[in-house]
């Protein structure tokens, strides 16, 4: 990606709207509206073989550098590392024909409506995956999910869905001995005729940070389940991967976020390039789509400089105060019990 790359939010975007121009607005929904953009700028190009992750990662730095950005890039960011990391490791094959990136960028993506890759080609209409984790007193803790399936009937409850009050398909982890299996809940009627009104219970919300992402709590009640929409066998491991990722693709985010401040402070600029320079070496001599072991080794990511840096520029006492100046700052000094679990798994490698 060049560094006179336009940015996609004002390519397409309306001054004072969240929303861009020609697809739609609140009744369409937020990341829904701005997918075909995203689609058409070809930002789920890492997931079919067309570009690197660290060129992602600098699409999302781009588009994190408007206000609204930061909330588009989260819901993104979240549908490629994690609906997309499942989907790479799942049953259902990417079709032989993408090319590769290292190869000729210049192919046509073939047409494949009814494959889940589809939803990262340029099809009408558009579809977006979600992937249910969370569940209420679960800790971050596979072992400790309830949702199961017995007899063809998911039950469970998903706390906190990114993404999820816009989905068409939710990625539901579920626990079965000692595997996650992952299935495939849809949630228009219609493309799950047995569904009764009972057996679903949605309820949408959004946060104080990134507030143009939808986020849904889902509730199923023995939800009909066929064989076919068994997606990934064991979600097991492949959720450290996720999750760092998720924290990876978090750094890009900070990186576009703070370039505004970085144009009249030095510090910050200083730091934000270490940063983006820390990106570019850990990134580039990797070769299609990072492990968890990779991705464990630069772990934790170093965004402390900059987001001290950041601190005193606004003469705050701490990091966690900058959710003050703009709540999405709160995305960048968030931690969970998940995180701190990443910490220790490599002192441990480190010891």
């Amino acid at each position: 990606m060049g560094l006179d790359s336009e940015n996609l939010i004002l390519k397409y975007g309306v001054s004072g709207s969240s929303y861009p121009k020609d697809t739609g607005g609140p009744e369409t929904g937020f990341y829904r509206s701005w997918k075909p953009y995203l689609l058409q700028e070809g930002f789920y190009h890492f997931l079919l073989g067309l570009e690197s992750y660290l060129e992602f990662q600098k699409k999302l730095s781009l588009l994190a550098e408007e206000p609204v950005g930061v909330s588009l890039g989260l819901s993104c960011m979240v549908e490629v590392n994690v609906a997309g990391g499942i989907l790479l490791q799942s049953q259902n094959p990417k079709p032989k024909e993408f090319p590769n990136y290292q190869t000729d960028e210049t192919q046509t993506l073939p047409n494949h409506e009814d494959s889940l890759w589809s939803a990262f080609q340029n099809q009408t209409p558009t579809k977006i995956y979600a992937v249910g984790v969370s569940e209420p007193g679960w800790e971050t803790k596979l072992r400790k999910l309830k949702s199961t399936v017995e007899n063809g009937k998911l039950s469970g409850t998903k706390s906190f869905i990114t993404n999820g009050g816009e989905a068409d398909i939710i990625f539901w982890v579920t626990k079965s001995d000692s595997e996650n299996p992952v299935y495939l809940v849809r949630l228009k009627k219609n493309e799950n005729p047995l569904v009764k009104g009972n057996q679903i219970i949605k309820e949408s919300f959004h946060t104080d940070f990134t507030p143009m992402v939808s986020h849904l709590k889902l509730m199923l009640c023995e939800y009909p389940i066929f064989p076919s929409d068994l997606i990934l066998e064991n979600y097991g491991k492949l959720g450290m991967e996720l999750r760092l990722k998720e924290l990876l693709s978090l750094v890009s985010l900070l990186i576009g976020k703070s370039k505004s401040v970085s144009l009249e402070n030095e510090v910050v600029a200083k730091e934000r390039e270490k940063l983006i320079q820390w990106r570019e070496e850990f990134l580039s001599p990797y070769i299609g789509n990072p492990d968890g072991e990779f991705l464990l080794s630069g772990f934790p990511y170093p965004t402390d400089g900059l987001l001290q840096a950041l601190t005193a520029h606004w003469n705050l006492f701490s990091p966690k105060e900058l959710k003050s100046i703009d709540p999405d700052y709160q995305l960048f000094v968030w931690e969970d019990s998940f995180t701190n679990y990443l910490v220790q798994k490599k002192n441990r490698k480190l010891s």
